[in-house]
């Protein structure tokens, strides 16, 4: 009895944890909600669903990707961005700044890829993102949370979504103070609340920065653009040096895929260049012997 009981004391616990994290969440939320009227938006709160209570041993919704007793939980990366990040992967309660081009592709792409099924993310600063980029990019509209987090509440907003999401992507639009920043990354480190941010006032565990190349997409004179080819270059903790990846993004469908090899023309044999004003064709070079 007393075996079972010390079984269960941990899984009650988790429990109470969970309810207490989703309460800061609703709390917050309503606050952005009000926050959100000012200005037309609005947030979708149907997620927020209290735990059921006929199912205790249902799996926490933020229940860590995967853990490691020595480094803390580490959380996924994309991929073709694994080699950028220690270990290849992130670690919760850490923080990623982005510098540079495309900034909102890769916040999103990184944040998809930290959420997972099961944890949560929260928006702030990109009032122009649209619904459709964040589902393209990964993102479960049923975890996630989109708000303006502006005026004179933005500290108690911000401060309520890092204890109570998982992922929490600070965009471009977004007015934080340095005091303000070193707060949030203190509050995320307690609740291990992975923190992306786009160039923000302080520093962060990991600087990830983007150098735009071409577009491709459009033909001769007509076309879509429909993705570019990005250098990114991460520096910080746990970085021995400078590592470099090149991607394209965004994808058609809003993903993010390493860029392929430059291949340069193939060099035709026994055939040499003609001087200049010189025509030479391939046919009168065989024929010349």
């Amino acid at each position: 009895m007393g075996a079972a009981i010390r079984e269960t004391a941990p899984a009650r616990a988790r429990h109470e944890d969970r309810e207490e994290r989703l309460a800061r969440a609703r709390a917050v939320l309503g606050t952005a909600e009000r926050s959100a009227a000012r200005w037309g938006g609005r947030i979708d709160r149907t997620a927020l669903r209290s735990l059921d209570a006929t199912e205790p041993s249902a799996p926490a919704q933020l229940r860590p990707v995967e853990a490691d007793e020595s480094t803390g939980t580490r959380l996924p990366v994309p991929s073709p961005l694994a080699e950028l990040f220690p270990r290849a992967s992130l670690r919760a309660g850490s923080s990623v700044a982005i510098t540079g081009a495309a900034p909102t592709s890769l916040l999103l792409a990184l944040a998809a890829a930290a959420a997972g099924e099961e944890a949560w993310c929260a928006i702030a600063g990109m009032p122009d993102l649209g619904l459709r980029s964040a589902l393209d990019a990964g993102l479960d509209p049923c975890r996630l949370a989109i708000t303006a987090a502006d005026g004179e509440q933005r500290p108690q907003v911000l401060s309520a979504l890092v204890d109570g999401v998982g992922v929490l992507v600070l965009g471009p639009h977004l007015d934080l103070t340095p005091a303000l920043w070193r707060s949030l990354l203190g509050r995320a480190r307690s609740a291990d609340t992975l923190v992306l941010a786009a160039a923000p006032p302080g520093r962060a565990d990991l600087t990830l920065t983007t150098t735009g190349g071409g577009w491709v997409g459009l033909g001769d004179g007509s076309g879509r653009l429909r993705r570019r080819r990005v250098e990114v270059t991460s520096t910080g903790r746990g970085i021995a040096g400078q590592h470099r990846a090149e991607v394209l993004l965004p994808q058609v469908n809003g993903a993010l895929e390493a860029a392929p090899a430059v291949r340069s023309a193939p060099a035709v044999r026994g055939v040499d260049i003609a001087p200049t004003g010189t025509r030479l064709t391939l046919h009168s070079a065989r024929s010349a012997g």
